[in-house]
């Protein structure tokens, strides 16, 4: 796969921490606990983070990483964070309000902030380089994107979090031929209930979306296991897998 996940639990207690992947040393996709991976050199090398959305899962650490990188701020660098209108109105209003925390787009000065945010839009390409991350809609409880990521001659689809809609199914087929895909699998086929309620994934959901696929990926990857449910959903996953089988981020 042509990014390194940090974190891909869908809590607290599993084996990694909470979301977050790697793109490259200046390229984060959200900063869950997973973040806390990096070394302070290699987290001062970030400039660019992109928030699938709001949820404190995917966002929880990032007000203490950018605190570690004022040395961005010396340089006169700003570190960007991507996100969706709604996704960057959140943080605005719930985290970088001085309550919570400082607002990182007046220090250490309003002339040379460290944070700047740039609100993306679904099917918008942003280049940095040599790669390239395009945004999609997924299907959640709040406005989600997925992101695909074109680096290293390879395509990666994130999913992020989702739950099962035609309207996913449509925005991954138009991304064409991918490599890997990252499903996130937060139940048990037992609780679907509580996932379609949250707007979640189960096993079965997984296999729902993935058969939906005009073109099969290469890989298929498994994400966001709630930790208290992760055994069940395993055990799950081994029973009915798909012809190239689940590989799961731990």
């Amino acid at each position: 796969m042509n990014i390194h996940a940090l974190g891909a639990s869908g809590g607290l207690g599993g084996l990694t921490g909470s979301t977050c992947l790697q793109v490259n040393e200046s390229i984060l996709i959200d900063a869950g606990t997973g973040v806390t991976q990096l070394l302070l050199k290699q987290m001062q090398q970030v400039r660019h983070i992109f928030l699938s959305h709001s949820h404190s899962d995917h966002i929880c650490c990032l007000p203490m990483l950018l605190g570690n990188l004022f040395n961005v701020a010396d340089a006169g660098t700003p570190v960007t964070v991507y996100g969706s209108q709604d996704t960057l109105e959140a943080i605005r209003e719930h985290v970088f309000n001085w309550v919570i925390w400082p607002d990182m787009r007046e220090l250490p000065s309003k002339e040379k902030p460290l944070l700047r945010l740039q609100e993306i839009n679904a099917g918008e390409q942003i280049w940095i380089d040599d790669v390239c991350i395009e945004p999609f809609r997924t299907y959640h409880t709040v406005p989600t994107f997925g992101f695909a990521i074109r680096k290293d001659n390879q395509t990666t689809a994130f999913v992020a979090d989702t739950g099962y809609a035609e309207s996913v199914i449509e925005n991954i087929n138009a991304l064409g031929s991918l490599d890997d895909i990252i499903f996130e699998c937060s139940f048990p086929n037992e609780l679907e209930a509580i996932a379609h309620q949250s707007c979640h994934l189960t096993p079965q959901l997984c296999l729902q979306l993935l058969e939906g696929l005009h073109k099969q990926p290469r890989r298929v990857w498994i994400n966001h296991l709630k930790p208290d449910v992760a055994d069940a959903v395993h055990k799950q996953l081994r029973e009915v897998q798909p012809p190239q089988g689940w590989q799961v981020l731990l």
